[in-house]
C-alpha cells in the first residue's frame, strides 16, 4: 500500500473543514430548538466537504467521521422534534428533513418517502432501525403495509 503525502495547503484545507464541522455541530449542540437548523445543516455540508476531500486521499482513514455523522443525524431528529424547523416553510422543512434521513435509504425498501417517515417519528438512522422490535414499525405514519414488510425482511 502506498502511503499519500498530503501538502501543506491539502492539510491546512482538512483541518479548516474539520474545524468547521466541529463549530457547526458545537453551535447546534448549543442552541435552542428554534435556531438549531442552520448550524446542523452548515454541519451536514461541512461534513460533506470534508468527505469530498477524503475521497480523493482513499488510504487516509478517519473513522470517527462516521461517528460524528452519526451523532448529528440523532442530533438533527432530537432538534426536529423539538421543533427545529417549526418556523421554517414546507419546502425548508423537507430539504432539512431530507439531508438527514438520506442514510437511512441504504437499506433495501426505504426510498426517500420512507426514510422521511421514519425520520420524523424518530428513527434517523440505521442502527435505531435495526434496534427496533418489528413491531415498532407499525406505529410509523406513512409506511404502508409492503413497505413495513420490505423493510422487516430487509433488517437483519
Amino acid at each position: 500500500m502506498s502511503e499519500t503525502t498530503l501538502s501543506q495547503d491539502e492539510v491546512l484545507a482538512l483541518q479548516a473543514k474539520a474545524r468547521k464541522l466541529e463549530s457547526n455541530l458545537m453551535a447546534a449542540m448549543d442552541s435552542e430548538p428554534a435556531t438549531a437548523s442552520a448550524p446542523l445543516l452548515a454541519a451536514s455540508q461541512a461534513l460533506a466537504e470534508l468527505q469530498e476531500q477524503l475521497r480523493q486521499h482513499p488510504d487516509i482513514a478517519l473513522p470517527m467521521l462516521g461517528r460524528l455523522e452519526r451523532g448529528m443525524i440523532r442530533l438533527a431528529g432530537e432538534r426536529y422534534r423539538s421543533g427545529a424547523c417549526d418556523h421554517l416553510d414546507q419546502e425548508m422543512q423537507q430539504a432539512f428533513i431530507d439531508r438527514f434521513a438520506q442514510r437511512l435509504t441504504l437499506l433495501d425498501g426505504i426510498g426517500p418517502v420512507s426514510a422521511r417517515a421514519l425520520f420524523v417519528h424518530g428513527i434517523c438512522d440505521l442502527e435505531q432501525l435495526k434496534a427496533l422490535k418489528p413491531e415498532a414499525l407499525d406505529q410509523v405514519e406513512g409506511l404502508n403495509a409492503a413497505t413495513r414488510a420490505r423493510i422487516k425482511q430487509n433488517l437483519p
